[in-house]
């Protein structure tokens, strides 16, 4: 299993932590965000992450190359128009190393060890998770849900619901070339620089493909796109640090 992280984004509202600094360089604790994720792909075992980067790039390949994890092979995918492109692009980027069962993780998102573990425990070809909330925002990324199926994605779901989808998503065997057709066929289409990568899931569906979802309860997970998540963030700590005892970095 390989992973891709996408966290090629400025993180403008944000501001000013990510003046100079990406988002996946925040810290929470004393790890950044994409230390923590890191991690707790190792302790998945997960042995392959490519980190599309665009912001500040110099200074992710920096804090990377200062992290050696043991049995664990980190690269990084530039995205040279990050400042006018959105994740669609990104991830269209690191087409070449979608070549084995995946999963992909958006940059900002801090949840804990036992999140992971959950979404890869499905078998299933394309796994797109989801938590249930009181209420969503504009901006929260929704799905519709029937039967275990995803059979609608996107921020502008008004009615029916289920839940936020977790910006973790599995992809094995035929769900990795049918992901990279739908990715394909995406990047042509009118504003394709505007758009998600959930605009390539929502054509998956279209095709009739199966999606399978999994609800991941009541466990710690978190987008952090304003400075009150970095906060919610930061008073989850306990959650989301992986353990010190099994610290796998190798400076």
């Amino acid at each position: 299993m390989k992973a891709i992280i996408l966290a090629a984004g400025k993180g403008e509202r944000l501001q000013p932590f990510t003046k100079e600094i990406p988002k996946s360089l925040l810290k929470i604790g004393d790890q950044t965000i994409l230390e923590n994720q890191i991690n707790h792909l190792k302790a998945c075992d997960v042995d392959e992450v490519n980190v599309v980067v665009g912001f500040a790039y110099e200074k992710v390949e920096e804090f990377l190359s200062n992290l050696q994890i043991l049995g664990m092979k980190i690269n990084t995918i530039y995205n040279p128009f990050w400042n006018t492109t959105n994740s669609l692009f990104s991830l269209w980027s690191a087409r070449s190393v979608l070549n084995s069962d995946t999963v992909l993780l958006n940059g900002d998102d801090v949840f804990e060890l036992k999140v992971l573990r959950k979404i890869l425990s499905t078998k299933e070809e394309i796994c797109v998770p989801y938590k249930v909330k009181p209420s969503y925002a504009a901006e929260d990324m929704k799905v519709k849900i029937e039967n275990g199926l995803v059979v609608s994605i996107g921020k502008d779901l008004k009615k029916y619901i289920s839940g936020e989808s977790v910006g973790v998503r599995v992809f094995r065997n035929e769900g990795v070339d049918i992901l990279k057709r739908s990715l394909e066929k995406e990047i042509r289409t009118e504003k394709f620089n505007k758009k998600w990568y959930a605009s390539a899931i929502s054509r998956i569906l279209k095709r009739g493909h199966k999606i399978s979802s999994i609800d991941i309860g009541d466990l710690y997970w978190h987008d952090v796109d304003y400075p009150n998540d970095l906060n919610n963030a930061k008073l989850n700590i306990n959650l989301i640090s992986s353990n010190k005892k099994n610290n796998l970095r190798v400076v």
